[in-house]
């Protein structure tokens, strides 16, 4: 199918301008293409949720690469104008941010899968199969191609993460630079004494080269903190005028004597601005050394020693100075925790490190429910007493799902899984703005669109990395119809997550094994299962189960006991030894 594409643009010489060969107009210089790099390659791209992530995504300044099983269709849903398409355009898009490729792809295919064409400047991924679900030729709904859950997911997805090593070699790792040397002399003269005697007190500093029997290169910034008068010591340095932008934090080695130290930042716009700068803490272990990475989001806006709630967040791309301080006060004049009046000492190797942390190269969208099914496996009573999708699990969806979530999560690449709790078209009543926990303990609702800039927000994000999670939207009255998630909502959403690795040192179980699909309901279990969501979306008035003399878990229990007993029977009637 040919796709539809914008008219090249005017390139400055009017249409029938003539040439010195004669009247015909002279041909117009061929546009090289977009370039392809640091592109996102969603898979699943004309889904309904992958469709809106590949617009989200270049509305953001990002290359896309959408994916998906028909060009066909990409050129329906991607490019068309009709309902339900983005209204999108290859190339280079209509306000000049960001830039989409199409690719063909079935990622039930190995040989699709590792086209090195699909890869073409690809860095991460985003997963948003599924089901291939829709009219069916002889007529009705149903499962397309045979693409059930247990292929797309359940083997597609494994499949993907066990080709990644070969197809997406450039695996994201933590990086760091050196940005203000402090090894010798000459470099450390660039730091200046800011001690409280400019106030009136009494205390003392200094920065030198650390002796040549340290071992390593560096810097000893020491001295004597005095409290009465004043109570703090600080070095700063000149004007160094540093682009960090494209960093995400400053890195150090340190070795401290176990008191918490301050650093401050003063960008360009704040040099004539005075008392005001950017402040974070940091602690050190008495006598070790230990690396220390203080991302931008750490640093608070501060003016007169006191945290400026409407301060602007720190832009490092427009750093001036950088500063040390030792002071008895932590932020708002509170009490420094870990300090004590007297001599210090702080050691730093080779000197201040600007870092990139790796963002998630593999972004899943999953289903809340996934890990509760696992550990429910074959309790037919507990599976009967739970959320809907758990007790009618279509066709093993859940724990298809579950598969693919730890393959994700066993790929050795930097990895966030969404879980989300019952997707909607509808955004009505808000915007909204979002709740997320852990232990797959939550449910509710949330939208397409939401579910969309949630992903696009954590590509962007290191905070997300390793981490699962479930979300939904927060419908509470300090939420609703109140303001769309910012940029500040999804950093604080995803500091407040625990790493999968350290799950039990938050109080979380360990992530459960995956465990074979529980027997599909019965056609009349599945009405009334159906019927339940309807009461929860609002969509019918709520059901009393005693007046329909239905009493589910009551049922569910006899039938679990008569299963038991039916085992019980049966294993009395093997042969002593045979299951050995």
């Amino acid at each position: 199918m040919e796709l539809t594409k914008d008219k090249p643009e005017d390139d400055g010489n009017a249409s029938g301008a003539e040439t010195d060969a004669g009247p015909q107009a002279a041909a117009a210089p061929v546009k090289p293409p977009p370039p392809r790099e640091n592109a996102v390659l969603v898979l699943g791209a004309t889904g309904r949720l992958g469709r809106r992530l590949v617009k989200q995504l270049l509305a953001s300044g990002r290359t896309v690469v959408a994916a998906c099983r028909s060009s066909a269709k990409a050129g329906e849903v991607l490019l068309g104008s009709g309902e339900g398409a983005m209204g999108l355009k290859e190339g280079r898009q209509r306000d000049k941010r960001g830039i989409l490729f199409i690719e063909e792809v079935d990622i039930t295919s190995p040989e699709s899968l590792k086209r090195p064409e699909l890869w073409k400047g690809v860095s991460q991924v985003a997963l948003t199969v599924g089901t291939v679900f829709g009219p069916l030729p002889e007529g009705g709904f149903g499962v397309i191609g045979g693409m059930s859950s247990e292929v797309v997911e359940g083997q597609g997805i494994p499949l993907l993460t066990s080709l990644l090593a070969d197809v997406l070699p450039n695996k994201q790792q933590l990086s760091s630079k050196l940005v203000v040397p402090m090894r010798t002399a000459e470099e450390i003269a660039v730091w200046q004494k800011l001690d409280d005697v400019i106030m009136g007190g009494n205390s003392d500093s200094g920065m030198e080269p650390l002796p040549e029997g340290a071992g390593v290169q560096g810097a000893a910034w020491k001295g004597n903190l005095i409290i009465e008068g004043g109570g703090f010591c600080g070095s700063r340095t000149a004007k160094l005028d540093l682009d960090l932008g494209a960093y995400d934090g400053v890195h150090m080695r340190v070795k401290g004597d176990g008191q918490t130290f301050k650093m401050n930042i003063k960008t360009i716009d704040q040099e004539d601005v005075p008392e005001s700068t950017y402040q974070t803490t940091f602690d050190t272990v008495a006598g070790q050394w230990a690396d220390v990475f203080l991302p931008w989001h750490n640093f608070v806006a501060v003016k007169r020693a006191q945290s400026d709630p409407a301060g602007e967040p720190l832009d490092a791309s427009r750093i001036s100075k950088l500063g040390l301080v030792l002071s008895r006060f932590e932020f708002n004049k509170a009490p420094n925790p870990d300090y004590k009046p007297g001599a210090f000492e702080l050691q730093i190797q080779g000197g201040i490190n600007a870092y990139t942390a790796p963002r998630p190269q593999l972004v899943m969208v999953s289903s809340a429910g996934v890990e509760r099914n696992a550990i429910i496996g074959d309790d037919e009573v507990a599976r009967a007493t739970d959320i809907p999708i758990v007790q009618l699990n279509p066709g093993g969806t859940l724990n298809h799902k579950y598969v693919a979530e730890q393959a994700v999560r066993a790929s050795g690449y930097p990895y966030s899984v969404v879980r989300c709790t019952g997707m909607i078209d509808s955004n009505e009543g808000g915007p909204f703005l979002l709740d997320a926990d852990q232990g797959d303990v939550i449910s509710g609702m949330i939208s397409r669109d939401e579910a969309a800039a949630l992903m696009a927000a954590a590509l962007n994000s290191p905070e997300a990395v390793g981490k699962t999670f479930e979300v939904r939207r927060n419908e509470g009255p300090e939420s609703k119809g109140k303001r769309s998630m910012a940029s500040r909502d999804y950093l604080r959403l995803f500091l407040k997550l625990a790493q999968d690795k350290h799950r039990w040192r938050v109080g979380l179980q360990p992530m459960p094994k995956a465990v074979p699909p529980p027997p599909p309901v019965t056609e009349e279990r599945r009405k009334e299962i159906v019927a339940q969501v309807a009461v929860i979306r609002g969509q019918a008035p709520p059901r009393d189960p005693a007046s329909e003399g239905n009493n589910v878990k009551a049922d569910m229990a006899q039938a679990a006991k008569d299963k038991a007993e039916k085992a019980k029977a049966e294993k009395a009637k093997e042969p002593v030894g045979a299951s050995a």
